[in-house]
Order: structure tokens, then C-alpha cells, then sequence
């Protein structure tokens, strides 16, 4: 086996490495995991890292090469200083004379504060963050006793309290964004230095405010008096929400942008407003065509919240490649079975998470090579957010931020990411009690002589024999069954509780044979009878939130996985598709017609453009291939659930007997 250059083999997996040297700076080793076990894969991607790591060095030399800032971006970063800082001190001198100082006047104590904030911003201007610095304080001796009282030595915060400015090491990442500048260790160290001395600057100045209190009002007692008009009281507003369309606009009469504070959740909230091809906020925005689904929605704003989490609710403004990096190190330490699946992480920030993570790693409760969110859904969180921040750029400032990084091409075949169900583990599958006779109703799993029909029943059924995704059986709709010329179907299409996938996801697809035996028509007409309108009432939620699909999950799959040994990771419910696409493959069947009854879009241009749907009763040949894994059970009595368990699920703190949250 030849030897790969920049690469070395650890336990099997290969590594790539290399020495790195920027200008004079002492040299770093880059060493990264290929994840790859296979010679030849090693052999690809070692000299494409090398490539790639070459690109990067040369860029960060160009970037030292004109690193720091003209005079231009000093005067401009000085001048937005020196706006805050005026106001700050006008605030502070109104907070002193409400304050309670004893005998001491506020003249006095500003003159105190102006003294020691000017020598302090002086100070760090010309020297930079040394160390903290201190304020010796030595109190006047004590008038009865004559004794002098301890002198006291207090921090520079401490002493300066709520009158103390801005960070400026918060100050300086926004100023530069703003500006779209690099945000350099030299292009910070400098905004921060301009920070200082437009504090000392504006300190200068406002002593002569003080001595003159009309200069600063020149211009307004030059001009002729106007009215004037009260603003409008604010409304008031039952919970907050972002700002409208029209409010979205940077401000031109000096008046603070929404846009310069907005977090990256309210960024989220207000992109999904101003397209209507998201469907809006309550979803109905669009009226012709197709819009994002209630968890295309919620997926958009998923990432947002989390990397809101990450920057501790700073704007989306101020937002760096930074940023992105520690939110990406946050999902390499997810469990991504896991990760906010349950009401308890949905409370907790990412942060919470993923220490909570580690420490059930360290305890061995979780596998460590579980560990990391999936390539599919970290690369679904960048494209959110890319696509977020391209929209919030055009509106206002933000740093040039660079995804590439983290967007992680795919190389994998998509047919060997879940693995199929064998014809055994299927007859395994509907040997479990649900099928074959449970307890009761409440013990579903424990063996009986007890059938209930409901989604527990018949959705694994229709999974195997039809193909349908979770979601499209679970949100069937009674209307959505229908019969043609004998033959019962399913009417794939959107409906009042789901939209479909994709455009080619809308199709007929005819009963198997097993499924007419095993009653699912009987069922149909029973659900009829008893007026619901969902062929599974009982998987919907009183408050409309979740899908239907999860209930699923939650309530019936997890049981029924945990009984079934053989289950691996990857493998659920789409792998029952992927069992039928095999079954119907070996066994010849067309792709158009394979393509026809679970949805999927032809690639051929014959097939997919010019061929008219495939007939029903040619697929439902097809269907008939689908080898029978049932053929042990007996047909039994339709029983279905009683009408309080098919009521839609109550949440539960109301289920519980406690108020919901207000």
C-alpha cells in the first residue's frame, strides 16, 4: 500500500496533517480527521485538503498584509464614539442629581466622575487593558473620635458603578461590523483605542457644556421657534413581535434603525413576514403556489435561535465568523438522536445541551461515536442561516461571513444511508401484540387477545405495503381514500393538516391485497360513521402545534422499536420505503412505475416530461410484489378506539390540571 503525502493512518481511520507558517510567526500543525477508513477516499481528499489549507494560508497573509485601519474608518469609528459617549454623560449627570450623596452636591461628584473616567480612559487609550485598575479612596476622619478610617481600595468598576461606559471590548466587534471591516486582534486593539479617546475627548468637552450650558443649544435658539407635538403613545402590544414591513427601514432622521438591535430570532421572524413564499407568519400568506409547511417554518428559525444562544442575544449585526465557529463547536457536541426531541431540551439553551451531552458521555450512557449532529441537518442549519443573513445584508450592515466552512459536501449514496427491513424482520415486526392480540386498549404491548385498530394498527402496515412517507400517512384525511373501479387508494395530495414534500410527492396509490384482508376499507367506513375526517384523529394535537408524523413517533414507534432487537441506528420508518423501492427493483418492475407509486422524480426526460401517469391498475400490479409479511395474522372485528382517546391530544400541564402558561 503506497504511502499518502500529508497523511498518516491511526486505528484504521486516516488523518490529515500539515505544518503551517504565517510571515515570521511561529509554525502550527493542522491535523484533521478524514473520517475515512478507504485507501483510495484518503487518497482524493488528502491533496484537496492541501489545496485548500494552501488557499487559506495565502488569504490570511493577505489579510496581515493590509491589516489595520485607514483614517477614514478612525475618523468614522471616533465620530459614532463620540455620539455615544455624549449622551452617556448627559444621562450619568441626571442620574447623580437623583441620586442621594449626602452632603456631597452633584456638581461635586460629577467633577469626582469626570476627573477619574478621564484618567482612566487616558490610561487605557495609551497603554491598553493592562490589568484591572484600582481607585484608592481615603475617606475624611471621623469628626467625634478624630480618628482617620481605614483607607479603602476598590476596583475601577466597582467604584464607577451604574455610571460607568460601554465595554469596549463589546464596542469595538459592533463599530467595526457596522463598517464591514475584518475583525482582526489589530483592527480591534485599534477600534477599542479610538473607543478610549473619544471618551476622553467627549469628557473634555462636556466640561465646557457645563460652564456654557447654551453652547450646546446654539443652533436651536438661532432657529424660529416650532410647535410642539407630543409623540403618539406607544401601542400596547399583547406579546412582542418584529417589526412590520414598512418599519423596516434603515432611519434617516437620526432616529435609531430597528434593524441595528434586531436579535437573530426577530431577523427570522421578520424574513418569514416579508416573503410570501414562506407562507407568512400565520402560513396563509401565499394564496396561489406553493409555501414553506408550519415545520419548514420552524426549521428556519431553529438555527436562528440557536445561534442567538451562542452570541447571548447581541444583535444579528454584530454577527461573525466567530460566531459561526462556536456554534458549529456547539453541534459537534450534540447528540443528534436526541437533540431537542424532548419538551425539556426545548426549554434548555444549546449551551445547556451540549454540556448535558458531555456529561452523559462521560458517564458511558451515551456512545461517544453518537456524538455530533448529522451532515444533512448541519448543513440544512448554515443554508437557513446563509440564506437569513444574504436577506439582512440588504437591509443592513453586517460582516462578511463565510459558510463554506461549514457546509459539508454529501458524498454519500443516499441508498445506503438507512438500511431496508429483511422479509424476517418484517414478519418479526407484525408478530408484536398490537397485531397479533394485546392485554387491552391501555396495555397494547403486552400480549392478549385484545386487537385495536387505530395508527398504532394499521400505520407500520401501510408503510410496508404502499410506501408512503410517515407524514403522508399520518395526515391522511378520510376524503384523501377513495375507491375506482374496485380498487381502494390512497389520494396522495396535500390537505387541511400537511402539505407533501415535493410537487412529484402528490400521486394515486392503490391498496396491497394485505391491507383490503386485514380490514383497512372496514376501518375507513367505521371512521366514516362515527363523523371524524382523519383517518388517524387521535395522532393531532388540541393546540395545532407538531406534525402528526411525531406523534407517531413518540406515542407508538419508540415502543414498538425498542422491541425490535435487530433495529440499528438509520434505520425508522423512510426505511420502509427504501425495503419496497428494493422489493419492486428485484423484482423488474419499471422505474416509472417505481418512481409513480412512492413519489420520486424521474431523471430520464422520457419518463419524467413526456409519459402520462402510470394506471391504476398497472400499479397496483406492482403493489403485488411487495412480498406479504402478514400472512400469520387473522382478520379481526373492527374495534376502534373510544371517541376520548381519538380526541385530539391535550397538552400537558392542561392534561395535568394545571394552568397553561399565560
Amino acid at each position: 500500500m503506497t504511502r499518502i503525502q500529508n497523511s498518516i493512518r491511526k486505528d484504521g481511520t486516516y488523518y490529515f496533517r500539515r505544518i503551517i507558517r504565517l510571515g515570521n510567526d511561529k509554525p502550527f500543525r493542522i491535523r484533521i480527521s478524514l473520517r475515512t477508513t478507504d485507501h483510495c477516499r484518503a487518497r482524493i481528499m488528502a491533496p484537496t485538503l492541501v489545496v485548500k489549507s494552501e488557499a487559506l494560508r495565502m488569504s490570511m497573509m493577505q489579510t496581515m498584509n493590509r491589516d489595520g485601519l485607514t483614517a477614514d474608518q478612525r475618523a468614522e469609528i471616533f465620530r459614532r464614539q463620540m455620539l455615544r459617549e455624549r449622551d452617556r454623560l448627559e444621562a450619568a449627570h441626571a442620574q447623580l442629581q437623583l441620586a442621594d450623596l449626602g452632603d456631597q452636591l452633584p456638581e461635586e461628584a460629577l467633577e469626582t466622575h469626570l476627573d477619574l473616567s478621564e484618567a482612566v480612559s487616558g490610561d487605557l487609550a495609551r497603554n491598553g487593558e493592562t490589568g484591572p485598575l484600582l481607585v484608592i479612596r481615603i475617606p475624611p476622619e471621623d469628626p467625634e473620635t478624630g480618628e482617620e478610617p481605614p483607607i479603602e481600595i476598590l476596583t475601577w468598576e466597582d467604584y464607577i458603578g451604574a455610571l460607568a461606559g460601554e465595554d469596549a471590548n463589546a464596542l469595538a466587534p459592533l463599530h467595526l461590523s457596522d463598517l464591514q471591516i475584518p475583525l482582526s486582534p489589530l483592527n480591534l486593539q485599534m477600534a477599542k483605542r479610538i473607543i478610549h479617546q473619544a471618551g476622553v475627548q467627549a469628557i473634555r468637552e462636556y466640561r465646557e457644556i457645563v460652564a456654557n450650558p447654551g453652547a450646546v443649544y446654539l443652533p436651536a435658539l438661532m432657529a424660529p421657534p416650532a410647535p410642539y407635538v407630543a409623540p403618539a403613545p406607544a401601542p400596547i402590544l399583547s406579546a412582542p413581535r418584529p417589526p412590520a414591513a414598512d418599519a423596516l427601514i434603515n432611519a434617516t432622521d437620526g432616529s435609531p434603525s430597528p434593524w441595528r438591535t434586531m436579535t437573530p430570532s426577530e431577523a427570522a421572524e421578520a424574513f418569514i413576514e416579508a416573503n410570501p413564499r414562506t407562507g407568512g407568519l400565520d402560513g396563509k400568506a401565499r394564496k396561489n403556489g406553493p409555501s414553506w409547511t408550519e415545520k419548514t417554518r420552524e426549521q428556519f428559525k431553529l438555527p436562528a435561535l440557536l445561534l442567538e444562544q451562542i452570541i447571548e442575544e447581541r444583535p444579528l449585526a454584530s454577527v461573525t465568523d466567530f460566531d459561526l465557529g462556536k456554534l458549529n463547536a456547539h453541534f459537534n457536541r450534540l447528540h443528534g438522536p436526541s437533540f431537542r426531541k424532548s419538551p425539556k431540551h426545548r426549554t434548555m439553551t444549546i449551551q445547556e445541551i451540549a454540556d448535558e451531552t458531555d456529561a452523559l458521555v462521560q458517564a458511558k450512557k451515551i456512545p461517544k461515536g453518537e456524538i455530533s449532529l448529522g451532515i444533512g441537518t448541519t448543513n440544512r442549519h448554515w443554508g437557513f442561516l446563509r440564506q437569513l443573513t444574504d436577506w439582512f445584508a440588504r437591509h443592513h450592515k453586517i460582516a462578511s461571513l463565510d459558510y463554506s466552512a461549514f457546509i459539508i459536501r454529501d458524498d454519500r449514496d443516499p441508498r445506503t444511508l438507512r438500511d431496508t427491513y429483511s422479509i424476517e424482520e418484517g414478519r418479526q415486526l407484525f408478530g408484536l401484540a398490537p397485531w397479533s392480540g394485546s392485554a387491552s386498549i391501555s396495555r397494547r404491548f403486552a400480549p392478549g387477545k385484545t386487537i385495536v385498530h387505530d395508527a398504532c394498527y394499521f400505520v407500520p402496515l401501510i408503510a410496508w405495503y404502499a410506501g408512503l412517507r410517515r407524514e403522508e400517512i399520518c395526515g391522511l384525511e378520510l376524503a384523501d381514500i377513495d375507491q375506482e373501479d374496485g380498487i381502494w387508494y390512497f389520494n396522495i395530495r396535500d390537505n387541511t393538516v400537511r402539505k407533501l414534500k415535493t410537487k412529484t410527492s402528490s400521486r394515486l396509490v392503490p391498496f396491497a391485497d394485505e391491507l383490503v384482508r386485514l380490514g383497512l376499507p372496514d376501518y375507513v367506513r367505521a371512521m366514516r360513521d362515527a363523523g371524524e375526517t382523519l383517518l388517524f384523529p387521535e395522532l393531532s394535537a388540541e393546540s395545532g402545534k407538531g406534525t402528526l408524523g411525531d406523534a407517531f413517533y413518540k406515542l407508538h414507534w419508540i415502543k414498538i422499536a425498542s422491541r425490535l432487537p435487530f433495529i440499528e441506528r438509520g434505520q425508522a420508518m423512510h426505511s420502509f420505503r427504501h425495503t419496497l423501492t428494493d422489493e419492486l427493483k428485484a423484482n423488474k418492475v419499471d422505474q416509472e412505475v417505481r418512481a409513480d407509486l412512492v413519489g420520486h422524480k424521474i431523471s430520464s426526460e422520457t419518463g419524467g416530461r413526456y409519459s402520462k401517469a402510470t394506471r391504476l391498475a398497472h400499479l397496483r400490479d406492482a403493489v403485488a410484489k411487495v412480498p406479504v409479511v402478514t400472512e400469520h395474522l387473522e382478520p379481526a372485528q373492527i374495534s376502534l378506539l373510544p371517541p376520548m382517546k381519538r380526541a385530539p391530544r391535550r397538552s400537558r400541564s392542561v392534561a395535568r390540571g394545571k394552568n397553561p402558561a399565560i
